[in-house]
């Protein structure tokens, strides 16, 4: 992943990438159950994808890795700030 747009600019969090605080969303997976050391580095590799701008890449590495809900990933997302 390049850390400039298609164009060539650089990435800028709240413009052309998501802020993302990773410790909220971290905190909020772990709240649903989502505490062992697999699901939060699961947890926070889906929270980078949706900073960078991938977020079907996120949706799907979430969702992907054992069951996981779809309620759950928009929790942890609006806790970490990814849905602003």
């Amino acid at each position: 992943m390049s850390t400039r747009t298609t164009a060539g600019l650089p990435l800028t969090p709240g413009v052309n990438v998501d802020s993302i605080d990773y410790e909220a969303g971290l905190r909020m997976a772990a709240h649903l159950g989502y505490d062992d050391p697999q699901a939060q580095t699961v947890a926070t590799y889906a929270l980078q994808r949706h900073a960078r701008g991938e977020e079907d890449g996120a949706f799907q590495t979430w969702l992907s890795y054992y069951p996981r809900d779809l309620t759950s990933w928009y929790a942890v997302l609006a806790c970490a700030g990814g849905g602003r």
